[in-house]
């Protein structure tokens, strides 16, 4: 995988070149190609669009999704977009299967899919999130550090006062087996370690939604969420080894929480849905919609100076 370092115009120039399958190398920033099925010398733009088709997925990208749907719908009054939830590993079974036109995931789909269920596979990667720890408001700590993050997590460190906090115990509050943003967060946090058996969150949920709304109900609660859901009230985010949980830190590479938000496609998508999916995706990825990634707590594709590989690895874009 390559990411190339380009503005937002360029990118879009870039944007309609021939996406590699997934499993075979994943394509790069500018490697959309969700369903290329305009006649030789057409454009889909000149064109009524007609259809619907489905999105399920990821949650930490829905509310965006949602937005980019509604002024898709407005647009073209014929086409119809069904968004649901689900995780990111709904998603990518789903898109897989041929269930849904667009599966949604905050992971690259080699870490959820088995070898067979990548062929055919078409990676549109559509912007990035940031992720971060979020605790309740009343929790008296405002920084901690990743070793701290990780103890936690593995039910090591089991009080705030071992944190820098007032004494009261820690309640771990985690996402469900198939979250993309736990995946995310779990790869940069607990480095591959696993949680013991014996340790139990108090809760497990299936929305990032539902995170917020546990932890703020929960004294002492601890969990994790994308930039975009951070300013909820009865929560507050913590900055992780002093750096705070910013787009422009993000960027620069100094918060090494975050991912590629995916929107997969089929190669093989049927005639009659795939200018429908190819032309949402190009509208989230537009110019025109490049204000309301940035207002929802997104960072466009063409912003970012590092990039991460499907391993996880970071680096500097040339």
């Amino acid at each position: 995988m390559s990411k190339l370092d380009l503005t937002r115009r360029q990118f879009m120039g870039v944007f309609g070149a021939t996406a590699a399958v997934a499993g075979l190398g994943l394509v790069g920033c500018g490697g959309n190609n969700a369903a290329d099925t305009t006649e030789e010398g057409g454009d889909a733009a000149d064109a009524a669009l007609v259809g619907s088709i489905s999105c399920s997925g990821a949650t930490s990208f829905q509310p965006l999704v949602e937005k980019a749907r509604d002024a898709f719908q407005d647009a073209n009054p014929d086409v119809s977009v069904a968004i649901s939830g689900g995780g990111s590993g709904q998603g990518l079974s789903q898109v897989a299967e041929g269930s849904v036109q667009i599966g949604r995931s905050d992971v690259f789909a080699e870490e959820k899919l088995e070898a067979d269920q990548l062929e055919g596979l078409v990676d549109n990667q559509v912007c990035i999130v940031g992720m971060g720890p979020i605790v309740n408001a009343n929790v008296d700590v405002t920084d901690i550090t990743t070793d701290q993050l990780k103890g936690i997590f593995l039910g090591q460190i089991t009080d705030w006062s071992e944190v820098g906090g007032t004494a009261g115990a820690i309640q771990v509050i985690q996402r469900e087996a198939g979250s993309g943003t736990r995946a995310t967060f779990e790869a940069a946090v607990l480095a591959g370690e696993t949680a013991p058996d014996s340790f139990r969150p108090v809760a497990e949920v299936d929305s990032s939604g539902t995170v917020v709304e546990q932890v703020a109900a929960t004294e002492g609660s601890i969990s994790y969420v994308a930039f975009n859901y951070m300013t909820n009230e009865g929560i507050k985010a913590l900055s992780v080894d002093g750096v705070e949980p910013t787009q422009e830190n993000v960027e620069n590479g100094d918060f090494l929480i975050w991912a590629y938000e995916h929107m997969y496609t089929r190669s093989d998508e049927d005639a009659a849905t795939a200018p429908v999916t190819k032309a949402f995706i190009e509208f989230i990825m537009s110019e025109d919609f490049a204000s309301t990634v940035v207002e929802e707590g997104f960072i466009p594709m063409g912003d970012m100076k590092v990039q991460k590989d499907a391993e996880g690895n970071i680096s500097q874009i040339a």
